[in-house]
């Protein structure tokens, strides 16, 4: 455990030299991102989704760039409680 406070999403986002309305609020400790980079108009871009998360809350869907032409959704809820049935962590 640590008592550091950082945000890598909005480190990456300074280092890309991205507007700050991409970032998230420096409260956000729990969060996130899916990141899709790809080739728009002849010129490099990056596709952000972000979800904050909260504790005991749902993990959220997010999509997962797997070509230039492929994206799909990921349920990380569904994925995280079909883990732990197969560890037998939960009862479901």
């Amino acid at each position: 455990m640590t008592n550091r406070r950082a945000n890598l999403h909005n480190e990456i986002l300074k280092l890309l030299e991205a507007g700050a309305g991409l970032q998230l609020p420096l409260e956000s400790s729990l969060y996130a991102v899916a990141y899709w980079p790809l080739r728009r108009g002849g010129g490099d871009q990056i596709d952000v989704w972000r979800s904050t998360l909260a504790l005991g809350s749902a993990l959220p869907t997010l999509p997962s760039g797997l070509r230039a032409d492929l994206v799909i959704p990921v349920d990380f809820e569904l994925a995280y409680l079909e883990a732990c049935f197969r560890k037998r962590l939960t009862g479901s």
